[in-house]
């Protein structure tokens, strides 16, 4: 099972791992996929990554911001206390971070997806995902982004 395999990554011992950092989040955004708002946000989002070599992928569904976000630690840092203090996204939760030995999201400063092409709730429906267990919530999100990272390619 896939969900198996990742759980084990994302448990990896951090000493085994280079310094590449990750973040996955969940927040709450009132910004409406396809909007002009939205645009002007990933465009923005886009740029910051690109000048501080991060790298990840956004899915937008129903009133939520499903990101994963990868790069060195201090830039990933920084990029984070922006998010936090952004008011388009609200009750922030990270459901995973650590460090993994290369990134995820390699070409993507900032791979997109919204419902209209793929619901992740219906996806974490559809898969045995249970949504208590953080780690395992954790790694069906990431199967999630990369399945639609592999379609858009």
């Amino acid at each position: 099972m896939i969900q198996l395999k990742l759980l084990i990554w994302f448990m990896a011992p951090v000493g085994m791992m280079a310094a590449i950092s990750f973040i996955l989040y969940r927040s709450e955004t009132d910004i409406r996929p396809g909007s002009e708002m939205a645009r002007v946000l990933m465009d923005k989002a886009r740029r910051w990554n690109e000048r501080f070599d991060l790298t990840g992928f956004l899915h937008h569904e129903d009133g939520f911001f499903f990101q994963w976000l990868e790069g060195q630690p201090d830039n990933l840092a920084a990029i984070m206390e922006r998010i936090e203090r952004d008011p388009r996204h609200r009750n922030l939760t990270y459901l995973a971070r650590g460090t993994q030995a290369e990134r995820q999201f390699s070409r993507w400063r900032m791979g997109y997806s919204t419902r209209s092409e793929a619901s992740v709730l219906r996806w974490l429906a559809d898969h045995p995902v249970v949504i208590r267990e953080r780690k395992e919530y954790a790694a069906g999100m990431l199967a999630f982004l990369r399945e639609r990272e592999s379609l858009l390619n």
